[in-house]
């Protein structure tokens, strides 16, 4: 994902009334724009395949944490156990 860029901060009316151009340029660039409301930041737009990004980026790492989580907690399996329960699973599904 793009960093944000001090530069692509645009007023609400403005981002309104050109939404179509910073759309447009926001699929382009793939940057982020911040957007204002009375001087403040108020809303963070970005392209759809970075928001998505990001998102799984997210995903990924809560599945890391709980990862460790488990490793931590001893809840763990080793090969063998993980693989005699996916042929009991396959063994169950063949005899339908």
């Amino acid at each position: 994902m793009e960093s944000l860029d001090v530069r692509n901060i645009k007023p609400l009316s403005e981002f309104r009334n050109n939404i179509k151009k910073y759309i447009e340029e926001l699929n382009t660039t793939k940057k982020p724009i911040v957007v204002t409301q009375h001087g403040k930041s108020a809303a963070v737009v970005l392209n759809v395949d970075e928001f998505q990004q990001m998102q799984d980026q997210i995903d990924f790492m809560r599945k890391i944490i709980k990862g460790l989580e488990d490793y931590k907690n001893d809840k763990v399996y080793s090969k063998s156990e993980v693989f005699d329960e996916i042929r009991k699973m396959i063994n169950k599904t063949e005899k339908r």
